[in-house]
């Protein structure tokens, strides 16, 4: 795992670690030690399982969940959490850090799902001996389930208190076994939760300056101006001045509203220096970010051309209205009002 992708988990520890999945909280039956907190079910992977209060309940408990699901794998799906000790989250979150990410955090357990006719690939047996304890649950049709815990690796180094929340996890293992269910996936919610996700801009990524970014950032504002443009448009076209005088009068006037830029043709060399004369000319103090994957591949599928602005919600979703070519601060403001305006009205 690399150092990056380690850095977004952690941003990313207090949402669905499945998009699409459930998550119910319940009450915790009275007079007994097995309560019960917090159920999770993936439908999209045949698994239900909870988390033991005690993991729940006791403090620093920095639990990172890392899941996937891929019809065409020789592994259907996988759902592991990880323990990363409180000491080690600063270095975890560092990009520049040269420290293996396997030194400061380690899986607790894991839960693979897997074809029938996967069972004795090498992907699936390599994954298995990563742990010295391996149950295989009850089958499904068509699908084997193992729980895999006791993980032979590497150990990160433990504070006493970190230890501590480490055998306090251990010793929750058998109630999370208990609670686990399996059942028969249902591959059609992975295609409906693909055709869901589409609709909304999602990435994992950095800024120009190299700080890690994700969609997250929307659930901070009501609303989100994006910006896509490209180094190979400048100098003939360029609309930074214009755009730095509408951030500055977005954070004085609408403080729930951010403006961020998206540079197509990064991540490169010759393409980022190009932008950094150009911002600099321009005085820029927005937040420029790298496309990553996810939203190159949205930018080819929604794009006609550069620049192109849109508007995104809290949630990730960009609304119908865009801003295509260059325009003046007036139109900026104006569009973006009347974008704010619709949004209340739907509330």
């Amino acid at each position: 795992m690399s150092k990056k992708i380690a850095l977004f988990l952690a941003l990313i520890m207090g949402i669905s670690v499945l998009g699409g999945c459930g998550k119910k909280d319940t009450a915790p039956t009275e007079g007994t030690d097995t309560e019960l907190k917090t159920d999770y079910r993936f439908e999209q992977c045949g698994l239900a399982y909870s988390l033991p209060k005690q993991w729940l309940e006791q403090k620093d408990v920095n639990l990172i969940p890392v899941s996937f699901v891929d019809t065409a794998g020789e592994i259907y799906a996988k759902v592991e959490y990880d323990y990363a000790p409180s000491e080690n989250l600063d270095e975890l979150n560092n990009i520049e850090s040269q420290v293996p990410v396997e030194e400061l955090m380690i899986p607790i357990f894991t839960l693979l799902v897997v074809r029938e006719e996967n069972v004795g690939s090498d992907t699936v047996q390599d994954e298995i001996d990563l742990y010295d304890n391996c149950e295989e649950l009850p089958q499904q049709e068509g699908f084997r389930f193992y729980y895999l815990t006791d993980y032979s690796g590497a150990v990160p180094r433990f504070s006493k208190n970190s230890e501590k929340i480490f055998e306090t996890l251990k010793a929750g293992l058998p109630l999370l076994r208990d609670s686990i269910e399996t059942f028969t996936p249902d591959e059609s919610a992975i295609k409906s939760q693909v055709e869901e996700d589409k609709k909304y801009l999602n990435f994992m990524s950095t800024t120009l300056d190299g700080d890690a970014i994700t969609s997250t950032m929307f659930y901070d504002y009501d609303l989100t101006v994006v910006n896509f443009w490209a180094s190979y448009c400048y100098p003939d076209i360029n609309e930074l001045d214009t755009l730095q005088a509408f951030y500055e009068q977005l954070k004085q006037k609408y403080p729930n509203i951010n403006f961020v830029q998206v540079i197509i043709d990064t991540p490169g060399e010759e393409a980022e220096k190009i932008i950094e004369k150009a911002q600099k000319e321009a005085g820029v103090t927005f937040t420029t970010i790298v496309p990553d994957q996810n939203m190159a591949s949205w930018i080819i599928d929604n794009l006609k051309g550069l620049p192109t602005t849109i508007f995104v919600d809290n949630t990730g979703k960009p609304m119908s209205q865009r801003i295509e070519g260059v325009q003046d601060l007036d139109y900026y403001m104006t569009t973006t009002e009347s974008m704010l305006t619709e949004l209340k009205s739907k509330k």
